[in-house]
């Protein structure tokens, strides 16, 4: 049996959805990995916040906005909101974000031109990199999890109590899910076996097992090196 974990479809993960489907057709699905989505920032104010979708390569930081009609037009917004929009703007903007924004009607009607956009936006980052700060930061050895990662933990929990032993999660790119499944399994305690189609995704993992799971034996599965006998093994689907 499997269970699903999934945010309710409201029109903004509906438009999030549509967003990263054009940003795989123009980049590759293997580059979706790249995208974070509400990714935490502060403003020159010191409140924080949050980028739809955000992107890094070596040189250049590129925030994301998907914009829907009720929240984000100045003829249908109050004026405090739109003054509020512009602040969240400008103090990407000073902050060296590169800030691109579309409307989701354009993502759904015009999906050519926006992925013709994007190849024009966001076609010299040749290379992409992982956001490193966005995992959660750690508190000596904790780790602050979201709310969402919360939910996914509790009813995997549930699951195990009612007997069942395969579980699905699904949460949107760049929101937390290796953080999830490191925790899940410090929570469960039995030797492990993490899987990843990346060197770089693999690498990662394990260093998030160091952070969360410090005492447990964590070996890599990869290329010429085969810890087979730690207690936590992070491969790749390659190596197997």
């Amino acid at each position: 049996m499997t269970a699903t974990i999934k945010q309710s479809g409201s029109l903004a993960s509906v438009a999030e959805d549509l967003f990263v489907e054009l940003f795989c057709d123009t980049f590759g699905p293997d580059k979706s990995q790249y995208l974070f989505l509400q990714y935490p920032f502060t403003d020159i104010y010191g409140n924080r916040r949050s980028i739809d979708f955000a992107l890094e390569s070596e040189s250049l930081k590129i925030a994301i906005e998907i914009d829907g009609e009720t929240y984000h037009n100045p003829s249908k917004v109050s004026a405090n909101k739109y003054s509020d929009d512009l602040t969240k703007q400008n103090s990407l903007i000073y902050q060296n974000w590169k800030v691109y924004r579309w409307v989701y009607n354009q993502l759904k009607r015009q999906p050519e031109k926006v992925k013709d956009e994007l190849r024009t936006f966001v076609g010299e980052m040749s290379v992409f990199r992982m956001l490193d700060d966005f995992l959660p930061k750690q508190k000596g050895k904790t780790i602050e999890l979201r709310w969402h990662q919360q939910a996914a933990l509790s009813s995997l929990q549930n699951m195990r109590y009612q007997g069942e032993s395969i579980a699905l999660l699904y949460h949107a790119t760049g929101t937390g899910k290796t953080v999830t499944a490191v925790s899940d399994a410090k929570i469960f305690g039995k030797r492990t076996l993490f899987l990843a189609h990346t060197k770089e995704l693999v690498t990662q993992a394990q260093k998030t097992f160091n952070d969360i799971w410090d005492n447990a034996d964590t070996g890599l599965y990869v290329a010429e090196q085969k810890d087979k006998d730690a207690y936590v093994v992070c491969g790749s689907i390659q190596s197997y």
